[in-house]
């Protein structure tokens, strides 16, 4: 079983410095290595800020953490309309998507020195044209599907895919979303939020899927952060932790193996 732990909103818009420093010395702590999805548009934030946090997200690099990319300015419609359901119509169109990544990843490689592989849309909204701009602008993996909505935790869930495993689509792969269980943590409470992710990882083991978990670390308290310890150590010795591109990329070069 493989598990991914991934983060949302990783910019000084949605940070502080010294929340992104406490979340990396989180994940030394729990010895998990990570995928942040940034945000790379930041004309309005003191280029001073944006500095140091640059210099934080090449520490996280160098601590073995992959940047990937989480659109390009964090619009609700950036990739996909009528939210929460992203069905495949024609706007955005493909042309206007591949410029808003070409923009992300060109921004991402003058900021921090990293090219991204992979891309998650601003709240899961996407289209068909996502996929095809992603393929042409050679990424490797999206995670923009999920497997609930709404993906925190709620009691009145529904599933939204058939299966849990990711997939190859427009020549990419989708790795599909299990929950974000940290964002609605001080409602639903934590033993209930609990459950429920562990409800999750038993149902996509069954399956063979990746269990993918989500978290918007700009919510994260004390509380959050224990509920991740808890929620990692619990599945720790029945999961391997990798990366969403160490993911994709097996999946990718068992794909060409099987095309030889």
């Amino acid at each position: 079983m493989i598990t991914s732990v991934t983060f949302d909103d990783i910019s000084p818009a949605y940070l502080t410095i010294l929340e992104l420093k406490r979340l990396i010395n989180f994940l030394d702590e729990v010895n998990v290595a990570c995928t942040f999805f940034v945000v790379p548009y930041e004309e309005e934030c003191r280029s001073s800020d944006v500095e140091e946090f640059a210099s934080c997200l090449r520490v996280a690099l160098d601590k073995g953490h992959e940047l990937a990319l989480h659109g390009y300015r964090h619009t609700k419609n950036e990739f996909g309309v009528f939210y929460p359901i992203p069905l495949p119509i024609p706007f955005p169109t493909f042309k206007r998507q591949k410029d808003r990544i070409r923009k992300g990843k060109e921004r991402l490689l003058n900021l921090i020195g990293v090219t991204p592989e992979g891309f998650r849309a601003p709240y899961y909204l996407h289209n068909s044209n996502t996929w095809k701009a992603l393929a042409s602008s050679n990424f490797k993996y999206d995670s923009s599907v999920t497997i609930f909505k709404p993906t925190h935790c709620s009691r009145f869930r529904v599933q939204w895919v058939r299966s849990f495993r990711p997939f190859l689509t427009n020549g990419i792969v989708e790795i599909p979303v299990a929950g974000d269980y940290t964002y609605n943590l001080g409602s639903c409470g934590f033993s209930d939020s609990l459950k429920m992710a562990m409800r999750d990882f038993e149902l996509v083991k069954s399956s063979g899927g990746i269990f993918v978990i989500n978290n918007h670390p700009n919510l994260f308290q004390e509380s959050e952060f224990q509920f991740l310890r808890t929620l990692i150590n619990k599945i720790r010795t029945r999961s391997t932790f990798l990366r969403l591109i160490d993911v994709a990329q097996s999946l990718l070069d068992k794909s060409r193996e099987n095309c030889r």
